[in-house]
């Protein structure tokens, strides 16, 4: 038996851009790694071609996701002979814009390629990821990165966020990925120039790097879920506007903040009873 770690994927930056032939979006971002994680055990089994998926996780357990999918591929095309019991104790929230099942697939991905010697570069295990997921290429990666294209363009960049902390709010609410493209499709994304926040990582700055994140997605999502719009206006109100976003297409927000900043800690205290919170580090 292996264990791996699925850690969460935070947007920093998203740009939505044109629209391709296959109805995906070309996409501009920045992405980081927090220390929220799946914990996931691999265990081999001699029963050819069985692959058992158990969680804590209702929807991972009942073997039709994107998670079982990717492991069920693995086996096929690279094992055969052998098959997996996949333990995953769930911590990323569902539907959060974390990507959770994505990360959790990458992790199997390393997970199967180490368990059984398998000798899978990099490139390859990010062109089996892409098959199931956009955000699958950046979750085999550690660190912060620029992602392009619609997830599968990975460039890993020196952004030190090690002075910093993340607080993360998810409100509780699940929203859909493609239900926000489809409204952005009709209304139009908030595109910006990606040249000040690639101008920023260029020189380490991390100040002006706070102050030119952004994401194509988030008025959209504000605007289609109240409750989300209510959580945003009540971290504006307590904690102020610099640092904070959403990430992906919600419904989690998230404020870089100093350490032990204490107008977050009083937000804490206030609504610790209504939203998942906690404050975490960048990896």
């Amino acid at each position: 038996m292996i264990t791996e770690k699925a850690y969460a994927k935070v947007n920093l930056f998203i740009n939505v851009q044109d629209l391709r032939k296959d109805g995906y979006h070309n996409l501009e971002m920045v992405n980081v790694k927090i220390n929220l994680f799946d914990t996931i055990k691999l265990e081999e089994i001699d029963s050819e071609g069985l692959v058992l998926v158990k969680s804590n996780d209702l929807f991972l357990s009942n073997q039709n996701n994107i998670v079982f999918d990717t492991a069920a591929y693995m086996m096929h095309q690279y094992v055969g002979e052998k098959g997996i019991v996949i333990e995953i104790d769930k911590n990323i929230p569902f539907g959060a814009g974390l990507a959770g099942n994505s990360a959790d697939a990458a992790s199997i991905i390393k997970g199967i390629n180490r368990l059984f010697d398998l000798n899978l570069s990099n490139e390859e295990m990010s062109e089996i990821g892409i098959r199931f997921g956009a955000d699958v290429p950046y979750c085999l990666n550690d660190g912060p990165a620029i992602v392009e294209g619609v997830g599968e363009l990975v460039t890993k960049i020196d952004l030190d966020l090690s002075s910093k902390q993340l607080f993360l709010l998810n409100p509780r609410i699940y929203i859909q990925t493609k239900d926000i493209f489809t409204l952005g499709d009709r209304v139009g994304f908030d595109t910006v120039d990606s040249k000040g926040i690639r101008q920023a990582i260029q020189k380490k700055d991390i100040n002006s790097f706070i102050s030119n994140m952004h994401n194509s997605l988030q008025q959209i999502s504000l605007d289609a879920n109240k409750d989300v719009q209510l959580a945003y206006d009540n971290m504006v109100s307590m904690c102020g506007t610099t640092g904070l976003i959403m990430t992906g297409s919600g419904s989690t927000l998230v404020k870089i903040i100093e350490k032990g900043d204490l107008k977050v800690n009083e937000f804490m205290k206030k609504f610790h009873d209504k939203y998942f919170m906690n404050i975490y580090n960048f990896l």
